[in-house]
């Protein structure tokens, strides 16, 4: 029978990208060695997610983010002061397990993080990759307005929650060579040597004056997107993979987490 630490082994022993020793792919609450019957796998473990998952049935929940609003594991800081003691509290009542698959997850082959997200644009010309741990990618489309193309992005991500997209750039100019990365580990200057004209990031990775002006400032366009919306796609693909290397576990996805809206002036 499958357990959490099955699981967790599964990712990481094929991750040769990781170091065992220095992961936040850890378990971060319940027993690992129950069996597992049926998986959550969401991004972010929310309150409502956990709920939901519960009320599913799930003994496990696999989450890309923080349970408890903190990177590093093993996650105490915020663990033991409201929100997190009303989490802890669900999740001891329960006895779910929690575990984390970020680090493995980011940079798997073809249907991690980045390479999903890449497909779930429709971008399919990969004419640079980089060096250090896969993180960026550029893509070559038809040549088009940034409006235009600003326009696609907008119509994909409607259904992961979010209902527009924040551009830099004029309107007009033409962009070819697309750049996009994992999370907040976003195409950055490298994509732009590499000849990328736009690139797609998220607030969590590009804040303004630090990251987005000084991309424009290089010649590049900029489209933002939330962190949860460019990691989605890579996490549908964890449950999928994960239901065909675990099959007597019921693998089901969640995107509960609050979605951030637009409200725009009359």
């Amino acid at each position: 029978m499958t357990t959490t630490l099955h699981i967790q082994a599964y990712l990481i022993g094929n991750s040769s990208w990781v170091n065992p020793e220095n992961t936040v792919d850890t378990v971060k609450c319940g027993d690992p060695s129950r069996t597992v019957n049926k998986a959550g796998v969401c991004w972010f473990a929310s309150l409502n997610t956990i709920h939901a998952a519960h009320e599913d049935g799930c003994d496990l929940l696999i989450c890309h983010e923080p349970t408890f609003w903190q990177h590093e594991a093993p996650e105490n800081l915020w663990r033991n002061r409201e929100p997190g003691t009303t989490k802890q509290r669900f999740l001891d009542e329960t006895g779910m397990v929690i575990l984390r698959a970020h680090d493995t997850w980011d940079q798997w082959p073809e249907i991690g993080i980045r390479d999903s997200w890449a497909k779930w644009l429709g971008l399919e010309n990969r004419v640079y990759a980089s060096a250090d741990h896969n993180y960026h990618a550029v893509y070559v489309i038809e040549k088009q307005p940034l409006h235009t193309f600003a326009s696609h992005v907008a119509q994909r991500v409607r259904s992961l929650g979010e209902d527009s997209v924040r551009v830099m750039g004029e309107p007009s100019r033409p962009v070819r060579r697309v750049a996009v990365g994992v999370g907040c580990a976003g195409p950055d200057k490298d994509t732009v040597e590499a000849g990328a004209d736009v690139l797609i990031v998220c607030y969590d990775g590009a804040s303004y004056w630090a990251v987005r002006e000084r991309l424009h400032e290089m010649g590049a366009a900029v489209i933002v997107v939330e962190h949860g919306t460019s990691e989605m796609p890579g996490m549908m693909n964890l449950c999928k993979h994960l239901s065909g290397q675990f099959p007597d576990v019921a693998f089901q996805y969640y995107a509960k987490h609050p979605m951030s809206w637009t409200v725009c002036s009359p």
